[in-house]
């Protein structure tokens, strides 16, 4: 596959940010992460989330196991043909923030009876409270279970990061099916696991692999070939997405990895039209980026923790339209922590947010 004879994109899509990412793919990345945080949100407004979910918020996670295949792929965190099996390096720089913000979570928010997944945590903390009947081994297969070791995280947004960790770690053994990658890819996304309410996350699933597997095999192409062949066909692929948002308003059982498909190169469409015709702000929102997997370690310790707090669980419009508010807030708190650390705390950035060397 060649690229084809195609007029040339407006130079600020293919710009680079500082990262060496263009700075369309940023920007995707800091929208996703404002999805994310929306999704954890959208849990306590019923009505709205129905208004929201969709084929954005459906692409947020899927978009970055696609982008990391991408750039695993591309060798970006070192060769796949060498004489190693195992990208070593790269896993344990992604796997130290993960085990310390699946610590933090265990301490901060595992024992509230409001997390979704409380009952599987709790034989660890009778144990520690020495509550009669509890023991060792129980304990410590609930403590297992916190840092998404055959059973959810505790912090929950971190199952895909524990699956990114996995497959990179992985990432030479995948590259040698070469062209075998995009057909294990598909099978394992035809399986449809997020569809059908399998996706429980204790384990890494299917569809996690498959959209890593397909990120994998298109970084045989430049990013400047594939950034120019979805801006091609980016409004069309927008308004389609649209389309299919109002429709699944009322018909969430439809949701399948297709869907999600479209939906992420609808959220690939959005990211790479704003850039072009608002490079101003697109370049102050692609700057964001670097604090994603920090906010991704810690916004929903937050979200727990203002539950607690008793307030958040408001119910009615005026609720609903102050979550809204709410997730951008979020996110520029978390964002401002992030880069404050950065400035006055440098060393602790690789630690906590997965940044840097």
């Amino acid at each position: 596959m060649t690229p084809p004879d195609a007029q040339i994109p407006a130079p600020v899509i293919l710009e680079r940010t500082a990262t060496h990412r263009m700075v369309w793919v940023d920007v995707a990345r800091v929208i996703a992460c404002i999805l994310i945080i929306a999704n954890h949100m959208a849990f306590y407004s019923a009505e709205l989330y129905r208004w929201i979910w969709a084929e954005f918020l459906a692409a947020r996670t899927p978009f970055f196991l696609l982008a990391a295949g991408y750039f695993v792929g591309r060798g970006s965190f070192g060769p796949l043909d060498g004489g190693s099996f195992f990208l070593w390096k790269r896993s344990w720089f992604l796997l130290r923030p993960y085990l310390v913000w699946g610590l933090a979570a265990a301490v901060l928010i595992g024992w509230s009876p409001l997390h979704e997944y409380y009952a599987s945590y709790q034989p660890m903390y009778a144990w520690l409270k020495g509550e009669a009947g509890s023991g060792f081994w129980s304990a410590l297969a609930a403590f297992g279970r916190c840092l998404g070791i055959a059973g959810h995280p505790v912090d929950a947004p971190m199952w895909f990061l524990r699956d990114i960790i996995i497959y990179t770690a992985a990432a030479p053994l995948l590259h040698r099916m070469g062209n075998y990658m995009l057909w294990v890819g598909i099978i394992m996304l035809s399986l449809n696991y997020f569809a059908l309410d399998l996706a429980d996350h204790d384990y890494p699933i299917a569809n996690s692999l498959g959209f890593f597997l397909v990120g994998m095999y298109v970084s045989r192409y430049s990013l400047p070939f594939l950034t120019e062949s979805v801006r091609r066909y980016a409004v069309p692929f927008l308004l389609a997405t649209l389309a299919l948002t109002w429709w699944l308003v009322g018909h969430r059982d439809q949701h399948n990895s297709m869907l999600i498909a479209l939906g992420m190169l609808g959220l690939m469409s959005l990211a790479i039209l704003f850039t072009e015709w608002f490079p101003r702000a697109a370049r102050w929102v692609a700057g964001l980026a670097p604090a994603c997997f920090f906010i991704f370690g810690t916004h929903y310790i937050v979200i727990i923790l203002l539950r607690e707090s008793g307030w958040i669980t408001w119910k009615g419009e005026a609720w609903d339209v102050l979550w809204l508010c709410l997730v951008p807030v979020i996110f520029a708190v978390l964002a401002g922590l992030f880069f404050c650390m950065k400035r006055f705390a440098p060393r602790l950035v690789p630690l906590l947010g997965a940044y840097g060397k």
